[in-house]
């Protein structure tokens, strides 16, 4: 369970950005909370939405998350001289030359991690891994896992017992140290494979504008796609079932007439699913007469109900495993009345039995509405009090003298009251 993710000079925003699925307050209980049974952190949202004007940096928080997950699995890669992405405040010329930070806390069985890095051009200057055991008869006392620092070519190094020194004395300045001993070096302790496989597994991201149905496609293929069609028929979408089969690629492509090796190519990377095979889909609906008649899916299916299958499968996934799952323009396409049963599913303690999150950014402004979230799970991002130029992130209840109890909160928005909304500059000429 995601606890707070927060994150400094990365794109849009200069200043240090803090997300946090925790309650304003822990004493008593909202509907739509997870309650742990564990100390320090008692409860936390399932939900969260993150609204904003567009270019206001909500997609950036998004890709933030996506960064701290590329370096974690990928760095060890990283050979003498790379350079990690340069994401750094762009607005600014002194940026670049101060580092990226990022530090995120979760919680995993009775431990809570939190594990912090900062990177500049080519070398990580500051990794930390701490946990906390907090269940009711834990200590809650701060452990070290490790803690590395790479200042001016001067490197500190702090570990506990499983962490080898000459692990530190041969990781690249280019490398996390998470990412080089679990990839590397095999590190078996524990602390370290839950933080790491919590991040590259549990945590799951996703942009709606580039998902494909690929995964919930295959899913339905494998027989193990009963409750995605079942969420398909819930909808009301007509559907009655879905069935898919795999082609070969090279029947597709033979069928076209005087296509180049290039084309073919391209081809065989969009269509493919990764086995040299596309899946086909038939969509089946109800006629008139009562009678089962299949159509093609791809071509016979609207946007928005290709748009619900593809995130089916991911939200459905993310609900069975207990993920986070953290998507970009949730509402891409769909309807409101779907957007919001979707929420709900996450909200349902019965439904969400494994206490899975969902943390969104929309434009969704009508799930402002105090039930499907109260104002600890609605976010704001804006660049007014900047001059424009760069982000900051608040929630709800930054702002004082608001209703706490199932309060609409749509009319203020939109009526400017917390920012966060476009400024359209009328022109006068």
């Amino acid at each position: 369970m995601l606890v707070e993710f927060k994150f400094s000079n990365f794109r849009s925003f200069k200043e240090e950005a803090n997300f946090s699925m925790e309650p304003l307050s822990q004493n008593g209980s909202n509907p739509n909370t997870i309650i742990t049974n564990l100390k320090k952190v008692p409860q936390l949202y399932r939900t969260a939405g993150i609204f904003g004007a567009n270019a206001s940096g909500k997609s950036n928080i998004v890709l933030a998350l996506t960064f701290l997950k590329f370096l974690v699995e990928q760095s060890a890669k990283s050979v003498v001289g790379d350079e990690f992405p340069q994401e750094f405040y762009a607005f600014s010329d002194a940026s670049s030359d101060k580092p990226i930070s990022l530090g995120i806390q979760f919680i995993v069985e009775s431990n809570l991690f939190e594990y912090n890095v900062s990177v500049l051009k080519n070398i990580v200057q500051k990794e930390s891994l701490y946990y906390y055991p907090i269940s009711i008869e834990g200590s809650a006392k701060q452990n070290r896992v490790f803690e590395r620092s790479n200042i001016n070519g001067k490197i500190e190094f702090e570990k506990s017992k499983g962490i080898l020194q000459s692990w530190s004395n041969e990781t690249l300045d280019n490398r996390l140290f998470l990412s080089e001993i679990v990839n590397n070096r095999k590190c078996t302790v524990k602390e370290v494979l839950d933080v790491y496989n919590w991040i590259t597994q549990t945590l799951s991201i996703k942009d709606t504008r580039r998902m494909n149905d690929s995964f919930s496609l295959t899913k339905i293929l494998e027989g193990d796609g009963a409750d995605i069609v079942k969420l398909m028929k819930t909808a009301d979408l007509g559907l009655e079932d879905i069935s898919v089969k795999e082609t070969p690629i090279e029947e597709i492509v033979a069928e076209k007439e005087k296509i180049k090796d290039k084309l073919k190519a391209t081809l065989l990377n969009i269509l493919t699913n990764g086995k040299g095979k596309a899946l086909e889909a038939k969509s089946f609906h109800r006629t008139e007469d009562g009678q089962i008649k299949s159509f093609d899916f791809n071509s016979m299916e609207s946007l928005g109900t290709k748009k619900f299958l593809t995130l089916s499968g991911y939200l459905l996934e993310a609900l069975k495993k207990g993920k986070v799952f953290v998507v970009d323009e949730l509402d891409n396409s769909l309807h409101p009345y779907l957007v919001k049963n979707l929420i709900s599913l996450f909200n349902d303690p019965n439904v969400n039995k494994n206490n899975a999150q969902l943390i969104f950014m929309s434009h969704a402004h009508y799930l402002m509405d105090g039930e499907h979230l109260s104002r600890d799970q609605i976010w704001l991002t804006s660049k007014e009090l900047n001059k424009g130029f760069y982000s900051d992130l608040y929630s709800l209840s930054d702002f004082k003298n608001l209703n706490r109890k199932n309060a609409a909160f749509y009319n203020a928005y939109m009526e400017g009251i917390y920012g966060a909304v476009p400024f359209w500059e009328k022109n006068n000429d």
